[in-house]
């Protein structure tokens, strides 16, 4: 019994000299900037800093070898709107009421919500948004009030803040299709659609790009922050790759079409699948009347391939300006994309599926002095996660109830065990609601021809063959079923300090 008791006394000892010295080790973060990179529509698996052998982001690459790149990261939605209004609020979309890409922010969120700007603004950062945070000024007006700095965006009514950081010239264009006014015209519909099926050659100049705007406007507010010594959290967005899928010819030369193999997932593959309608006929914002031949498939890749790197060049731009400022050693940089998109996977294009395509994403953070730098993690996180964590760094209190955790501990260590699980919700037209774990996904419909969907991830990590009516499979779809249930509270780490 003695020797027991001074085995459990030593083990209770290491673990409490291990949490100090992770909390040691860990830098003061208590007053460093952040800097917020968000781009739109981007597949994890597509970037070269993800391990894409084919396509190009070098800058990223050396971005990730400095940070935690997170390997199972998962939004909350499966679009921008409600994918935003979760990560930007700390709440999961059945709370925010936000589902769908036509619900506004504003009229939806339960009273006293407050967002992530406002929250660091209530903590004495100076802000600054340049391009897209929220999905709609309209939709968020409040929220983008709180700015002190808006660039590339509509601005709020009544709005006093300065003039645009940099001008530049106007851009040649052979527009002669105008754009309808009333965005809930058949029109404006039809007009969209036109501008955004589309591939290849954008016809710009890559300084003439307005991503490439975005990122010269960054950098030159950063150099502004680096003199005035204000703290600072900087939103900067990245349009692509989202569509059109179109890029200066000098980034789609960087690839051939007729190298891109041929995508995972597809449509002879796949059994008692939940999506079949989608898999088989046009898809939302690319290929939206019919399927794409094969070439064009490997053309539209390789576009999109060239928009990565675009993004991945105006990224760098932002790091290199950071190290020559000395601003790269007080402040966090976030980088990540709003939710994923399918390339041909499953005969899919775009987003709208729980499937891992959309559900994860890209996200690597940079922690100055974090012993877990230049590490990848693997332990699951939540987008949802965002406010407590950059909370918890930055030592400001969130000002309204949160629905996710903080993953700080992870930058002393992306090892520890973390969240047993990832939820989503898909509000559009199946309206869903799904848990991922690392052996199993798991959907539930409401408006699907099939009423449920599970997958076992570790024999069909593409998720082709439903398994869900399986006796086989029945303990995993109960234990699914139930996990989903009970929902995220279930899935939190044992010990998450």
């Amino acid at each position: 019994m003695r020797l027991s008791i001074i085995t459990l006394l030593c083990v209770l000892v290491n673990l409490a000299t291990e949490c100090v010295q992770a909390a040691v080790s860990m830098p003061d973060t208590s007053k460093m900037n952040i800097l917020f990179i968000n781009i739109e529509d981007c597949n994890a698996s597509a970037l070269g800093c993800y391990g894409n052998p084919i396509c190009k982001t070098p800058n990223l690459d050396k971005f990730c070898a400095s940070g935690i790149r997170f390997d199972a990261a998962y939004v909350q939605a499966i679009a921008c709107n409600p994918s935003r209004s979760s990560f930007l609020t700390g709440l999961r979309p059945r709370t925010t009421g936000i589902i769908s890409n036509g619900h506004v922010m504003d009229k939806n969120l339960p009273p006293g919500t407050a967002t992530l700007p406002e929250v660091l603004k209530s903590g004495g950062f100076h802000l600054t948004d340049i391009g897209k945070l929220f999905h709609k000024i309209d939709y968020a007006e409040k929220r983008y009030a709180a700015f002190d700095r808006l660039e590339f965006y509509q601005k709020p009514s009544g709005w006093t803040g300065p003039e645009p950081m940099l001008k530049f010239p106007p851009v040649k264009t052979h527009e002669r299709d105008p754009k309808p006014k009333d965005e809930k015209s058949r029109e404006y519909r039809e007009w969209k659609a036109r501008h955004s099926d589309r591939f290849g050659d954008s016809g710009l100049e890559y300084e003439e790009h307005g991503d490439y705007r975005m990122a010269a406007t960054a950098v030159a507010v950063l150099k502004d922050y680096a003199k005035t010594g204000r703290r600072f959290f900087l939103s900067v967005s990245q349009s692509r790759p989202h569509t059109p899928l179109t890029a200066p010819k000098k980034f789609l030369d960087m690839y051939n079409p007729a190298k891109i193999p041929e995508p995972q997932a597809p449509v002879s593959s796949l059994k008692n699948f939940p999506y079949m309608k989608r898999a088989t006929g046009g898809n939302p914002d690319i290929f939206m009347k019919q399927q794409p031949t094969p070439t064009q498939v490997q053309e539209a890749i390789a576009a999109y391939y060239a928009c990565c790197s675009m993004v991945d060049a105006n990224i760098g731009m932002m790091l290199d300006v950071m190290e020559e400022t000395g601003l790269a050693k007080n402040t966090i940089v976030v980088f990540l994309g709003d939710h994923g998109f399918h390339l041909g996977d499953h005969g899919f294009w775009s987003k709208y599926s729980m499937l891992a395509a959309t559900h994860r994403a890209p996200l690597v953070i940079r922690v100055p002095g974090a012993p877990g730098n230049g590490k990848a993690c693997s332990g699951i996180v939540e987008f949802v996660d965002f406010i407590p964590t950059l909370c918890e760094l930055a030592g400001v209190k969130p000002l309204s109830v949160q629905e996710g955790i903080s993953f700080a501990p992870l930058f002393a260590d992306p090892s520890r065990p973390w969240k047993k699980a990832a939820f989503i919700t898909e509000g559009d037209s199946e309206d869903g609601d799904g848990v991922r774990t690392p052996k199993f996904s798991y959907m539930e419909f409401r408006k699907c021809e099939l009423p449920a969907a599970l997958f076992d991830l570790t024999k069909d990590p593409w998720e082709t063959v439903n398994v869900v009516d399986d006796p086989l499979y029945a303990n995993a779809r109960t234990e699914m079923a139930a996990l989903l249930k009970e929902g995220w509270k279930a899935a939190l780490p044992d010990n998450p300090r």
